[in-house]
């Protein structure tokens, strides 16, 4: 936050052209973009490829005309995704009112619904409560490829869109991770409802929380994002020591068959 203040600073300072002399202004302007956007999330697009080729077991060097066909339409993908990605994320911190066996109550009146995040959370003051979201561009164009002539294309296009949208709330998390480690403070992995046992209606209550259509996010009738390559989700801030980096919020969940399962 206070190098965000010393950018803006800089900013302002630099565009006063009457008081400095153009080169130096130049300079200032620059060092406070680059302080605004330190550590800004952003999608992580090496991960992005890796994750897609692991998962859908894409074997670059495999020598046959398959894979080598595979492989460069993962790569033209991969361009095109990128250029199409609009990354964004909001997020507000509040204070939690109290937790109870199945319930958790933000001051405000907020209240959510859900039993082993309420146990995994406890001890916790505050949880963030953000949104991550890489815009409706990959969708569209994923969408028109697939009811086109290139499936293949389409297909590839939709899961990158997938995976980087989960690489940018990975990314958001870990700012949120490094911000309250100054303070001293430890963050949990983060909850999305929609999995283990939080109700996806619950959605709901997270978009009147944090105002979804800041970045062009909306709910449907069955409490969906669009654009579907969205992510909401919440951490929990606790006392350093409460959380640890490593494990996931998976542990704490009893469906084994999720495919977006985390080992650790």
């Amino acid at each position: 936050m206070f190098s965000k203040l010393i950018g803006a600073v800089l900013i302002i300072i630099g565009i006063a052209g009457l008081i400095l002399p153009i080169v130096p202004g130049i300079l200032l302007i620059m060092a406070g973009i680059l302080l605004l956007t330190k550590n800004r999330p952003v999608v992580d697009w090496a991960w992005v490829k890796e994750e897609l080729k692991k998962r859908e077991k894409i074997c670059s060097g495999g020598g046959n005309e398959r894979d080598a066909a595979i492989t460069k339409s993962l790569d033209e993908s991969l361009l095109k995704a990128k250029a199409l990605s609009k990354p964004d994320h909001i997020h507000t911190v509040k204070k939690i009112a109290a937790i109870g066996e199945d319930f958790i109550e933000l001051e405000g009146g907020a209240r959510f619904s859900a039993g082993k995040i309420a146990g995994y959370i406890k001890g916790a003051g505050h949880i963030v409560i953000f949104l991550a979201t890489i815009g409706e561009r990959i969708e569209n164009a994923a969408g028109e490829l697939t009811k086109g002539k290139e499936p293949l294309e389409g297909y590839l296009l939709d899961r990158l869109g997938s995976f980087a949208v989960e690489s940018l709330a990975e990314s958001v998390e870990k700012k949120i991770r490094k911000d309250y480690s100054i303070l001293k403070k430890s963050v949990s992995r983060r909850y999305s409802p929609g999995y283990c046992d939080w109700p996806i209606e619950e959605q709901r209550i997270l978009a009147g929380v944090l105002d979804f259509s800041k970045i062009g996010v909306t709910l449907n009738e069955n409490c969906m994002m669009s654009p579907k390559k969205s992510i909401s989700a919440i951490v929990a801030i606790a006392d350093e020591g409460v959380f640890t980096e490593s494990g996931s919020t998976c542990g704490v969940c009893e469906k084994k068959d999720c495919s977006y399962r985390r080992v650790n």
